[in-house]
């Protein structure tokens, strides 16, 4: 009798959990987790053979379960705070609030890097034929510059070596060292977010300041911008997928003057408007967005300074928070993304009288990126 009402019990759980997950609404996009959900997947008799299709359903179940935001949580908080885990979803929890991600540099890492070292000497040496100078900056990661809040026994490959690697094998560039700035920078104020993986403004004002040096032109002094915070509660990818609870959130700030943001015209891929800066993101999770409009592959950037210099900037999303500073001294700078492009640069930077170029990437991307080769055709 007593196995009875214990299956009955169960069987009306399990069942009400079924019904309750079938009408759940189904969402496309996590705001938590700042990612795409999973789609159910289109049947094949190939794909049921080889696993894929399975893995697929696996997938939509797991992202699309009710409740599913309470669950990350609270599963974060076990494994952090009562199983004492230093990590969580490929984030390490650090110290005075700091969250990192796992960097690594195997044979892959290893492959890509000079594969892209080897288009970067190729594309620059091109420029060269041309009269355009190429600069290259690899920003180290929040990883290395703050390793003194890594937590305790976690070993991380030593960046500048891998930066100091990557630029004795790259040609034609001029390579910019950012990496001392920041370290004495850092040791007075905070230049990377603590739940992102992205440098602030001020890290951004830093690299700023040695691209300067590099060209030899004047330095736009910090004091010649008005400091404006624009969100205290920006919480970033590696809050997104670390969910953890009562986690303190960045201020996210930028440096203003008079040139950028009284730009001419901002084209984003089929998009013009007249602003570096989208308001429309700080009212969503994806807060870092407000710089450049987020994710394009083509961004153009027109302002009123009075020159005829032409940036091509080839770049990760570490350029995005550089736009503030990196407007300053052209007539025009062009942000293209390898990731969603898939044509000529070289023809590019002639057909839009390019005279700079600047490959900016943190060491991170780098390293795992393989979409550079679509840059040379």
């Amino acid at each position: 009798m007593k196995n009875k009402i214990f299956f009955t019990i169960f069987m009306t759980i399990w069942i009400v959990i079924i019904i309750i997950n079938f009408i759940w609404p189904k969402q496309t996009f996590s705001q938590e987790e700042n990612r795409m959900l999973s789609t159910i997947p289109r049947f094949s008799l190939e794909s049921f053979i080889n696993g894929d299709y399975l893995n697929g359903v696996n997938d939509y179940i797991n992202d699309h379960f009710a409740f599913r935001n309470i669950y990350l949580k609270l599963n974060s908080w076990w494994e952090v705070s009562v199983m004492g885990k230093k990590e969580n979803n490929g984030v390490y929890i650090g110290k005075d609030g700091y969250l990192f991600e796992k960097f690594e540099y195997n044979d892959k890492e290893k492959e890509n890097a000079n594969t892209n070292v080897e288009i970067i000497s190729n594309f620059a040496n091109k420029m060269k034929e041309q009269n355009i100078p190429t600069y290259f900056v690899l920003i180290p990661n929040s990883i290395y510059i703050n390793n003194n809040k890594i937590p305790n026994n976690v070993e991380v490959p030593n960046q500048e070596e891998i930066i100091n690697q990557i630029y004795n094998k790259t040609e034609n560039t001029n390579n910019i060292n950012v990496i001392e700035s920041l370290k004495e920078e850092n040791k007075i104020k905070q230049l990377y977010f603590k739940t992102d993986h992205h440098i602030n403004s001020d890290g951004a004002y830093v690299v700023y300041k040695e691209y300067c040096k590099a060209r030899r032109i004047p330095i736009k002094e910090l004091n010649s911008f008005n400091r404006i915070t624009i969100s205290n509660n920006f919480l970033g990818t590696f809050d997104s997928k670390a969910q953890l609870i009562n986690q303190e959130p960045d201020e996210l700030f930028i440096y203003q003057n008079e040139i950028n943001t009284n730009i001419k015209e901002a084209i984003y891929d089929k998009q013009t408007t007249n602003s570096i800066f989208n308001q429309e993101y700080l009212n969503s999770k994806d807060k870092y967005s407000y710089f450049l409009n987020g994710n394009n592959s083509r961004a153009i950037i027109k302002t009123n300074v009075k020159n005829d210099k032409k940036l091509l900037v080839i770049k990760d999303s570490y350029a995005h928070i550089m736009s503030q500073f990196l407007c300053q001294d052209y007539s025009e700078v062009h942000f293209l993304d390898p990731r969603y492009t898939n044509f000529d640069y070289i023809k590019y930077a002639k057909e839009n009288g390019i005279t700079d170029v600047l490959f900016l990437y943190n060491v991170s991307t780098f390293v795992q990126d393989a979409n550079l080769e679509k840059i040379i055709k």
